[in-house]
């Protein structure tokens, strides 16, 4: 997961919003450490793992 430093969300590597924020202001880490960081998924890429039901 990529996260824009002083964002809530988390993206894709796929996502635009995170091609647009160059590489300096991007950390990178897992979904499970952006999930207990308290993140929530962007809502542009949907890196939401929604179930089928």
């Amino acid at each position: 997961m990529k996260v824009i430093v002083g964002t809530r969300r988390y993206h894709s590597t796929a996502c635009p919003l995170i091609r647009g924020a160059g590489e300096t202001g991007v950390e990178t880490m897992t979904l499970a450490a952006a999930e207990a960081a308290g993140l929530t998924s962007c809502s542009v890429c949907q890196h939401d793992r929604e179930t089928v039901g």
